[in-house]
């Protein structure tokens, strides 16, 4: 079995192509999902999940504390992560929640993938060589994810970056409590109320009003209602001014 959570379709990718290898199903993370799964026919767990400033993304650290899985035996679980330079200590902070609800905590992988954090100075989505250079990179590392995976092996392979644990012990706890609130997000007069915005939200967070999107408080900040809105009508306060966007291909 494998847990994904994508907004902007980089994990989705790489989940779907696990999925392929190693004959496994894929189930999405969002505000639908069951909390409750029988996996006593499944070899495995693996978490698929995209990075959000070197830590977990909120959704899946919650579903994570609060989902129920019924397994024979000590099934082994995988991470996955999805990033577009480097993971910090996301790897400890997903065998620690492993460890808390009692599971076996295989090895951590990550895979590098074009970037789509824009809403801080300095941050933006990758050059198109640069976008084109990582994806081209994902099948093969995606390949010999799916090996180690089938081969159990319990060695990580992610990249931590410098500065790992200011990044993920000091800057994400920050991250998460003063930069995810969902009130700078509003929409420029070129927005034609489509409500694309509506549907990608992995949180049903969105709701259109007069054809007018409206933000709710549950929002993870994945930044789909942005990549994916046709217009780039979608705006962060004044943060993503000028900032590129991104969706992944499909088929690659």
């Amino acid at each position: 079995m494998i847990f994904c959570f994508s907004a902007c379709g980089n994990t989705a990718l790489v989940a779907d192509r696990l999925a392929k290898i190693l004959g496994e199903r894929v189930v999405m993370i969002n505000s639908s999902t069951e909390d409750s799964f029988d996996l006593r026919s499944h070899r495995r767990v693996i978490w698929a999940f995209p990075v959000y400033s070197w830590g977990i993304p909120m959704e899946v650290r919650h579903f994570m504390k609060n989902v129920r899985l019924r397994t024979d035996g000590n099934v082994p679980h995988f991470m996955v992560s999805t990033c577009g330079d480097d993971v910090g200590l996301t790897a400890r902070m997903w065998r620690s929640l492993m460890k808390k609800r009692g599971w076996s905590a295989k090895s951590a992988h990550t895979v590098i993938m074009p970037n789509t954090y824009v809403t801080l100075p300095g941050f933006d989505t990758d050059s198109h060589d640069i976008a084109e250079e990582k994806l081209l990179k994902m099948p093969a590392r995606t390949a010999e994810i799916a090996h180690a995976i089938k081969c159990c092996s319990p060695v990580d392979s992610v990249v931590r970056g410098r500065f790992a644990w200011l990044k993920t012990r000091i800057i994400y706890p920050l991250f998460m409590r003063f930069l995810t609130s969902p009130k700078p997000f509003h929409v420029a007069d070129s927005c034609t109320g489509c409500g694309k915005c509506s549907k990608v939200c992995p949180m049903g967070n969105i709701m259109l009003e007069n054809l007018k999107p409206e933000w709710g408080n549950r929002c993870t900040m994945c930044l789909a209602c942005y990549h994916h809105c046709p217009h780039k009508s979608v705006e962060y306060g004044k943060r993503t001014r000028g900032k590129g966007q991104y969706t992944a291909p499909k088929g690659i």
